[in-house]
């Protein structure tokens, strides 16, 4: 499971520096970055799912947690960059 986790967190770092460098790269294209962000934010909730699933420990409390941090980042990402 140690091995499991820290791949897992791999390929989450991995995602997030690529997501990074996408906002970076559409610097000047406020649209262009809010869409990477929502990118992001997807592919976090789907991580965040399927991690939890496949370690077993998935509730409902935990789907909502992810779903309230995703919608905080889009809503934010879209204050930020949406003008």
């Amino acid at each position: 499971m140690k091995r499991f986790d820290t791949l897992s967190h791999i390929v989450l770092l991995v995602a997030l520096a690529i997501g990074t460098a996408g906002v970076y790269r559409s610097r000047y294209d406020a649209t262009g970055q809010f869409l990477v962000i929502l990118a992001l934010t997807v592919f976090y909730l789907v991580w965040g799912v399927i991690y939890h699933h496949l370690r077993g420990d998935l509730e409902k409390r935990l789907f909502f947690e992810y779903l309230i941090l995703a919608s905080i980042s889009t809503v934010v990402g879209f204050l930020v960059f949406i003008r």
